[in-house]
């Protein structure tokens, strides 16, 4: 039990860094929106770039803990 609880904070770390860091670059889009409209040509294409980019952020670091967990898997 305490192997599992040392493996566990690991991949599910991944994904929070992920996504606080997605949620980030989605407020500076949001901010520079806000202060000069128009200065981004991506802005307008989404109102909520912060959850949006937070939430792709989260499965992205889903999906690259699965990777690195299954290749220390297969690496013995």
């Amino acid at each position: 039990m305490k192997r599992w609880m040392e493996r566990v904070p690991g991949p599910l770390r991944m994904p929070l860094i992920w996504a606080a860091a997605g949620a980030l670059v989605g407020a500076l889009i949001e901010i520079t929106d806000n202060v000069a409209p128009g200065a981004l040509a991506i802005a307008p294409l989404v109102d909520i770039w912060p959850p949006v980019l937070a939430i792709l952020g989260f499965l992205g670091g889903c999906v690259l803990s699965i990777v690195l967990w299954l290749s220390r898997m297969r690496s013995g």
